[in-house]
């Protein structure tokens, strides 16, 4: 077998495109293969192993931020290219690295040549390294829900076991596989913790903090180990030794080990409640997405082919009963393959929401406030894909509503309000959407606030005939804060924006009810999987176009006295007690040989609240649950189009963005421009 060289790793990277899940991990295959390569030098290692680091890092790769992961994976490669093209590779194994600082993550800058360092045997198996990262972090992961469950509960024994099995567990495998730095501090963590479970030590004063503390450098040393493979010798972090000592000796902990500056050190702490102790887990088997992820694509397919041979005019009129009941059959059992398929898929809210609960507790330490935390819904399944997408618009919301939403207990005290504040999140299952609240009891939105703030910016001239709901969506404009000064939490205006965007990328929305004095509700509405489309075809001209279905209203036949012109907004209909802008979706769409005339099509009620639209096509062919795909870097973005489908007839249908097509059709004042 050929050696790799670098050369292949760049056109491994060459080969990467946005959404090529497939594909990154070729790369990062043939890294690690490289990493492992002693006639490497240890600086080309090292920048191929922060490459690596990139790659495992799923923050770098939900949605807008793709383009930007990959740019960062390129630096890390041309890094090791050039240390190669110094002549680098020539050196020899046992010579010291002379990698620049810059080069090596922020946990390995080396500040005294004999700085504790991590590092790994030699003869170690890099297979069961990799196994053992994924795992530690789980085990962190489940250890900081057990953590949050703990502060409110603190005699709860499932969540004390649920911690200690957690540092026990990272410390016997670490010592297998001779991470001795590892070892060693998760062994000062569960001695702690083992005191707790036997009532020797309360789990008050400064444990709890000890605990978050240990599970963030256990994060922080794991996160090293791929540098540490690739050759580099990474410095333990300085409060290593510290927060060993204090493990040890928690009693004699008199003040945190790391406060920010701003805070004191008796600042009221966050109560967090969550659900109950975790169940007996069912036994797992780890797949990998990319599988997964080819396994549904290829039931989608059988799906549309056996939708085409449904549709086939020999099996539709076919006379032969026998063959009319096979393929009834053959269809029901493709139907449940397929509903199983994307089980596969649907994971629990669970993960996203434990680490906002983390959020939630270190934001209401550092800003003084209290805060109690509550959960409602949290094993409501998604598609992972969702999950994914959803980290950053939950953290900026949630992030939001303990900066500007929950007062300070004295201004709470001063209107009358409990000293502690509330937030809740709540997640349900609604048919084929996902509803997601984020609810506070804080001071609200302010209207005149945000009204002000708009004009300032030029977003609107005016606020007049302007709803609440138009008004507070303007918090989603890029740029748009009401935040007085700028903190490292909130006030660049740039937090909402993200929302809106990642939110339109799901095919998803946000509803906001607020009353000032009494809190926010959030409401973020969410297809369950962004891989099935039930949609309802339409025919607009020659063309052929999907509605999701969970985003119409009704349909119906205008009357001629029922659509009229207004002043300024274009054509209008009036039903159902209504009045609703008409959006003729063959303009927006630059479709011709469409009907022109209102009353001649049908109009498609979509969209809720102020901003239901009714959108003008020709026909209505029927519903169909469609199999999404995206349209492909060749066609790249299309403005109202999210993806496309193959028919049941072969043909290609476009799925259309509801929500874009409403926001396009209308002015930035929320005035709809004329059709």
């Amino acid at each position: 077998m050929a050696t790799l060289t670098i050369d292949d790793a760049i056109a491994a990277f060459v080969a990467c495109e946005p959404g090529d899940e497939a594909a990154r991990r070729k790369l990062r295959e043939r890294l690690w293969t490289l990493v492992a390569d002693r006639s490497l030098a240890s600086p080309i290692r090292t920048a191929l192993a922060d490459a690596i680091a990139i790659l495992d890092d799923p923050s770098e790769f939900k949605g807008a931020k793709e383009a930007d992961g990959l740019e960062k994976v390129r630096q890390a490669l041309e890094v090791a290219v050039d240390h190669a093209e110094c002549g680098d590779r020539a050196m020899s194994e046992n010579e010291p690295a002379s990698a620049p600082k810059e080069l090596l993550p922020e946990l390995a800058i080396v500040s005294k040549s004999d700085a504790p360092v991590l590092t790994i045997p030699d003869d170690a198996d890099r297979s069961l390294i990799e196994d053992f990262i994924a795992e530690a972090r789980e085990y962190l992961e489940g250890a900081e829900a057990a953590l949050l469950r703990l502060e409110s509960t603190p005699d709860e024994g499932d969540a004390i076991n649920d911690v200690f099995r957690a540092f026990h567990t990272i410390k016997g495998t670490s010592s297998f596989l001779g991470l001795a730095a590892i070892a060693g501090f998760a062994h000062h963590a569960e001695d702690m913790l083992d005191r707790v479970r036997a009532s020797e030590l309360a789990f008050a004063g400064q444990v709890p903090e000890l605990s978050f503390r240990a599970v963030d450098l256990l994060k922080t040393l794991v996160s090293a180990i791929p540098a540490a493979l690739a050759g580099a010798a990474p410095a333990l972090p300085a409060e290593y030794e510290a927060l060993s000592h204090a493990l040890s000796h928690p009693e004699r902990a008199a003040t945190p080990i790391r406060v920010s500056a701003d805070v004191p050190a008796d600042a009221p702490k966050m109560r967090a409640s969550t659900a109950a102790s975790v169940p007996t887990a069912e036994p797992l088997v780890k797949v990998r997405t990319d599988k997964l992820d080819r396994l549904v694509e290829m039931v989608g397919e059988l799906v549309i082919a056996q939708t085409m041979m449904m549709q086939d005019g020999v099996v539709r009129d076919a006379t032969n009963h026998n063959l009319a009941q096979k393929v009834r059959h053959a269809d029901k059992i493709v139907r449940e393959l397929q509903d199983l398929s994307l089980g596969l898929r649907m994971v629990p809210l669970k993960g996203a929401i434990t680490k906002l609960a983390r959020v939630v507790r270190d934001l209401a330490t550092r800003s003084g406030k209290q805060i109690t935390f509550t959960v409602a819904g949290e094993d409501t399944e998604v598609d992972r894909t969702l999950v994914d997408l959803l980290a950053d618009p939950l953290l900026h919301m949630v992030r939001n509503a303990v900066d500007h939403g929950i007062e300070a207990p004295s201004e709470r005290l001063k209107a009358g309000k409990p000293a502690m504040g509330t937030v809740r999140l709540e997640a349900s299952q609604a048919g084929d959407r996902v509803l997601v609240k984020l609810i506070d009891d804080g001071r609200g939105l302010q209207r005149d606030k945000i009204v002000a703030k708009a004009i300032e910016k030029g977003i609107i001239t005016s606020a007049d005939n302007m709803s609440d709901t138009e008004v507070f969506d303007l918090i989603f404009a890029p740029g748009f804060s009401t935040a007085d000064q700028v903190t490292e939490v909130s006030g660049r205006g740039v937090g909402m924006d993200v929302v809106r965007r990642n939110l339109m990328a799901m095919r998803g929305r946000t509803v906001i009810t607020s009353k000032a004095g009494f809190g926010s509700t959030f409401t973020i509405e969410l297809p369950l999987t962004l891989a099935i489309t039930d949609g309802m075809i339409v025919r607009v001209g020659a063309e052929r176009f999907i509605v999701p279905t969970a985003q119409i209203r009704r349909c119906f036949r205008p009357e001629p006295s029922a659509v009229f012109t207004a002043q300024g907004k274009g054509e209008m209909v009036q039903t159902a007690g209504e009045v609703l802008p008409v959006v003729r979706l063959h303009r927006a769409l630059v479709v011709h040989g469409a009907q022109e005339g209102v009353v001649d099509g049908i109009l498609m009620v979509v969209g809720d609240g102020n901003n239901r639209t009714a959108f003008l096509v020709d026909e209505l062919l029927g519903q169909q649950q469609v199999v999404a795909k995206p349209l492909g870097d060749a066609i790249g973005r299309v403005r109202g189009l999210t993806g496309g489908a193959i028919l049941g007839d072969g043909r290609v249908g476009l799925i259309l963005d509801v929500d874009e097509l409403v926001l396009a059709s209308r002015g930035t004042n929320g005035v709809v421009q004329a059709a």
